[in-house]
């Protein structure tokens, strides 16, 4: 059994940590915010080139998708689904996988904003499969309909990059 004051702080670093260090804690669109500060964080990190913008796009990834499914499934509603507006961190590694589309233009900050605005219509729209996976049981439910969402995305992503239709 695990003590009280050791399940106190594994609830406060859940907390932390599922809402992106407070950002889904945002009184408008956290899902949005969260997102848009995790491209903001990949564009910066864009600079020091392609190995640094991969390595931080799957640590992001990695941390985000690790302290979901460790976290959430103790947020879920009662019938084990839901997924709570304040946990972001899903949000997190669905955007980081978008972005991850744009690694062979790394200093295109259009390609960037494409696999943001891609990310987020994907996530808020839900088509199958992103729809079917948002309804497993959990953790799983609040993570995994980001991730496909992602990968559409990133798909996406490299489309415009191979097709110009952005201007860059």
């Amino acid at each position: 059994m695990t003590p009280p004051e050791s399940r106190a702080r594994d609830s406060r670093v859940g907390v932390l940590l599922l809402s992106a260090f407070g950002l889904g804690l945002s009184p408008i669109m956290p899902g949005t915010v969260a997102s848009l500060a995790t491209a903001l964080v990949l564009w910066a990190v864009a600079a020091s080139g392609g190995l640094a913008f991969a390595a931080c796009a799957v640590l992001l990834l990695a941390a985000a998708w690790w302290a979901t499914l460790r976290f959430a499934g103790t947020v879920t509603g009662a019938d084990g689904t839901g997924d709570p507006g304040w946990v972001v961190s899903d949000e997190v590694a669905g955007q980081a996988i978008a972005c991850l589309g744009a690694l062979p233009w790394v200093g295109e900050p259009q390609l960037l904003g494409a696999a943001f605005v891609l990310f987020r219509l994907f996530d808020m729209l839900k088509p199958p499969p992103v729809s079917t996976l948002e309804k497993l049981h959990g953790a799983r439910g609040i993570l995994y309909d980001d991730v496909a969402a992602g990968v559409i995305a990133a798909g996406l992503t490299v489309v415009v990059g191979l097709t110009g239709v952005l201007p860059i």
